[in-house]
């Protein structure tokens, strides 16, 4: 089984599809391709899985939902700010090419998520985020998502920004002494 390290995922619009490509610890580059229906079975489980069981979650036992948006959203944004720029994983027409038929996905203790991305020979590939770099990842392929245009209310409020700003009240016109 193959063990990615590094991954630029993009939306391509020739293919109307996801690209994932990420690099082994020998540099080798791979492929991976994901389809609509898959992405959004994927996308779907992770946030439902961040919903309730991240740190986040945790802290709002009572799970009120506008309190359970704006920790999401702080957290989201917390995520984006701490988004280092790295070099794309190169894509060649030489680049070994899979496309994902099937994903496992497993939360560790620890809040990590793994996956295992499966073609329809069986081939494996790994691939593991830590807490904050899911978070990370999901942003990114938010902003692929939009470039796709494609179905966008798999993404809750917390992902997209919407709801989570925070409205401050009307001028009233009286100084402030």
């Amino acid at each position: 089984m193959s063990e990615l390290h590094r991954l630029t995922s993009e939306y391509i619009q020739s293919e109307d599809r996801f690209r994932l490509t990420g690099e082994d610890q020998d540099g080798n580059a791979l492929c991976l391709w994901l389809t609509q229906r898959l992405a959004l079975r994927i996308i779907s489980h992770l946030v439902a899985e961040i919903s309730i069981s991240s740190p986040e979650a945790i802290q709002n036992p009572s799970q009120d939902s506008d309190t359970s948006q704006l920790l999401q959203g702080f957290a989201q944004q917390a995520a984006q700010v701490d988004i280092t720029p790295q070099k794309a994983v190169p894509s060649t027409s030489a680049t070994r090419a899979l496309l994902i038929q099937e994903v496992d996905i497993n939360r560790a203790t620890d809040g990590s998520v793994g996956f295992i991305f499966k073609d329809n020979v069986k081939e494996k590939i790994s691939l593991g985020f830590p807490p904050q770099q899911l978070r990370q990842w999901l942003i990114m392929m938010h902003s692929q998502w939009l470039l796709a245009e494609w179905p966008a209310n798999v993404w809750p409020e917390w992902i997209t920004g919407k709801g989570t700003e925070l409205e401050l009240p009307p001028e009233t016109g009286k100084p402030i002494h």
